[in-house]
């Protein structure tokens, strides 16, 4: 517990010291400066999801996800690029490849090396985006296709890429960035997020050796998993809200301003003991009937697309609160609810879909 609380501690100094007040200036900048992520690598932050064997903190999920949301809540686009990385850490410290964990996974624990990743577009039905054909020597795969979303272009040093085989498996593969004769990179331009070197990659015959692969896994299974696992959604919505709620918080003599962040606050003591509940339905249930996941997936989308809601009408109050001058691209009032709509689509789901509209 105590190192728990250290770790969540040094978020909000990061966050608080090194984040919030540089985020405008970099969400406006062409790519990631390093600054924010040295701070966080500086404070022991790239290894949350990795184990103590090398160099990771191994946090428990109620902690993740409250460390997740105070980062979210600093500055967004170094948000987006660090958050991409502790999947590629869960994946690599899962991985049976031995010779890739001990090449990478300690480095990464330290953020000596970022990772990227590419894999929403497995969620996808029909033909497989990227294919994962087995090279002709019997030593690793080709990649072709195209993967519609990749974040950390330019920043990261690796990318985990999923691709799908003909036999449906799914092939996660470690590259480097500066792969060459078989990736491309085009830019995406975003209303939001624009510094994160958000990408869409495209593969031609890219060659990965049986050496850089971290896993070979039945796509069915992870379609299962992946399910429940995007359901309950991104907790860097909750903390958002709650700078959100501390800049309205923060504006003394508005009494509106102050009771509405009063009645905001409240709502996200909820919403934060119910993630916690669904985390523990989470980690307590392995049952992979579908009934029970059905179950489990409608309440954690529900609870996501409460979340959305939550947020969007924190950062509506905020702007309401400073007027005008909120929609300067120097003040956080816009940026916060640019944020806000971003989260309605990220690691989007049929289920968060479908959860989402019922609620409006």
């Amino acid at each position: 517990m105590a190192e728990s609380d250290s770790v969540l501690g040094r978020a909000r100094v990061v966050a608080d010291t090194v984040l919030f007040p540089a985020a405008q200036d970099v969400d406006r900048l062409p790519l990631l400066p390093g600054a924010g992520l040295d701070a966080l690598a500086a404070a022991g932050l790239f290894g949350i999801a990795g184990p103590v064997s090398h160099g990771g903190t191994d946090l428990d999920a109620h902690t993740a996800r409250r460390v997740i949301a105070t980062i979210g809540g600093g500055c967004g686009s170094t948000f987006f690029v660090w958050v991409q990385h502790h999947g590629v850490v869960r994946s690599l410290r899962a991985s049976p490849n031995p010779g890739l964990v001990t090449e990478l996974l300690a480095p990464m624990c330290a953020g000596e090396i970022v990772a990227g990743v590419a894999f929403a577009h497995v969620r996808r039905p029909g033909p497989p985006a990227v294919l994962a054909t087995r090279n002709s020597n019997d030593d690793g795969w080709l990649l072709d296709g195209i993967a519609p979303w990749a974040t950390s272009w330019g920043i990261a040093g690796r990318f985990a890429v999923a691709a799908v085989a003909d036999d449906e498996r799914v092939v996660w593969c470690m590259l480097p960035a500066d792969a060459t004769g078989g990736m491309r990179a085009m830019p995406l331009e975003l209303p939001v997020f624009g510094s994160t070197g958000t990408v869409a990659l495209t593969f031609e015959h890219c060659a990965v050796p049986d050496s850089q692969v971290i896993a070979v896994e039945d796509l069915a299974a992870w379609r299962r998993s992946d399910r429940r696992r995007a359901a309950i959604g991104q907790p860097a919505v909750l903390g958002l809200t709650e700078r959100a709620i501390r800049l309205l918080g923060a504006r003394a003599g508005d009494h509106d301003a102050l009771a509405a962040s009063d009645r905001l606050a409240v709502e996200l003591l909820d919403a934060w003991s119910r993630d916690d509940a669904l985390i523990g339905e989470f980690l307590e249930s392995d049952d992979d009937e579908d009934s029970v996941v059905d179950t489990i997936v409608a309440s954690a989308s529900d609870h996501r697309a409460r979340c959305l809601h939550l947020a969007r009408r924190a950062t509506t109050a905020l702007l309401a609160a400073v007027g005008g001058g909120g929609m300067d691209l120097s003040h956080p009032a816009q940026r916060l609810a640019r944020e806000s709509d971003f989260y309605v689509i990220q690691a989007q789901t049929i289920d968060g879909r479908a959860a989402t509209l019922r609620s409006i």
